[in-house]
């Protein structure tokens, strides 16, 4: 893979001294973390429930994450580099945007990357940093900046984009393979999703890239389904050629929770599902939007069906979004002018942070 054009704000960073400036810290204090990162003693580590399924989570402690956020911001002109597929942690992509080229398709296979972040190792990740254009200095920092124990923690901000990277090389290939076959190709974290016009099998050739990448397959998450089956892609049917469409399931529960709001109120309908009220109207809200995301004229007939009920849960804003925006900017400069005066003690990197 080779380096990309002199463009982004990484490839002036070739030694772990030049990151002084961005990240906040002396080489020092990075050094320091980067070992507690190595024997994990940065995180707060422990098993959580996700989607009924334990998994080990390792939460960056508050040190941890404030560099991580730099880091994050340092990587994120990254993601303008990613090609077509990628969908997953990169801006402006969403669930969405990952199925609809796959909308209308008479064929799709499925695959999944087993146990995808606790496969990829810190050296993995540098080597990546490297190939991007980051000198190895730097790149060994950062890659250890952002592991725990020697490979991605499950909790960190980084993880996700840190992800992406690491599977640039895999993408080109499956997007090769993929228009070799006239095929469409996306992947949105660790589910790669392949679909065409007629009957095709890519299972072999994928298995063979994801292994030679040191990476392998969930063999009960690979699928392949045809036009007359029901087809998701990252939870959105698309089996309509004009577009993704939200899950029958999902639009039905809502219309029948719209309805009893209607009728009961919302704090009547939480008590009957024995839920909190206020937790109840953030869950249907966010419900709401993300049926106005991929399904708008749904949720404008919910809206009209459903008046009272949409008023109770979907907040209505007199002002547009850029008056909101100047709005919340003028009152953050009036909060600033009025905290009483403290003194702050400003970093000053040992290196320019232009230096080569």
């Amino acid at each position: 893979m080779a380096p990309l054009a002199p463009l982004f704000e990484f490839q002036v960073h070739p030694t772990s001294a030049s990151l002084e400036a961005p990240l906040g810290r002396s080489s020092q204090a990075l050094e320091a973390l980067a070992s507690q990162c190595d024997d994990g003693s940065a995180y707060d580590v422990g098993l959580r429930m996700i989607r009924g399924k334990a998994r080990l989570v390792a939460v960056p402690k508050r040190v941890l994450d404030g560099v991580q956020r730099r880091v994050g911001q340092l990587l994120y002109p990254v993601d303008l580099s990613f090609g077509s597929s990628p969908h997953g942690y990169v801006a402006r992509r969403s669930p969405f945007t990952n199925a609809k080229p796959h909308a209308g398709a008479r064929f799709l296979q499925k695959f999944d990357i087993k146990d995808f972040f606790s496969n990829i190792s810190t050296s993995r990740v540098e080597m990546s940093l490297i190939a991007l254009g980051f000198g190895s200095g730097a790149a060994s920092i950062l890659s250890r900046l952002t592991s725990c124990a020697g490979s991605l923690p499950l909790g960190a901000r980084t993880s996700p984009r840190v992800s992406n990277l690491v599977l640039i090389d895999i993408d080109d290939q499956l997007e090769s393979l993929a228009e070799a076959h006239g095929l469409v190709y996306t992947r949105y974290a660790d589910d790669l999703a392949f679909s065409g016009p007629e009957y095709f099998d890519v299972s072999l050739p994928v298995e063979r890239a994801i292994v030679d990448a040191g990476f392998e397959l969930n063999p009960s998450k690979s699928k392949q389904f045809k036009h007359g089956q029901p087809m998701f892609v990252t939870g959105l049917s698309v089996e309509d050629a004009k577009s993704p469409r939200v899950r029958k399931r999902l639009k039905s529960r809502l219309r029948q929770e719209f309805y009893y709001i209607e009728k009961y109120g919302i704090e009547g309908h939480a008590e009957a599902i024995d839920e909190h009220w206020r937790w109840a109207a953030s869950r249907l809200t966010g419900q709401y939007h993300y049926c106005r995301t991929v399904e708008p004229e749904f949720a404008a007939h919910l809206s009209r069906t459903y008046p009272v009920a949409s008023a109770l849960v979907v907040p209505v804003h007199e002002d547009s979004r850029v008056e909101r925006a100047q709005r919340h900017r003028r009152e953050l400069i009036a909060r600033v002018l009025a905290a009483p005066p403290q003194p702050l003690d400003f970093y000053t990197p040992s290196v320019s942070l232009f230096s080569r």
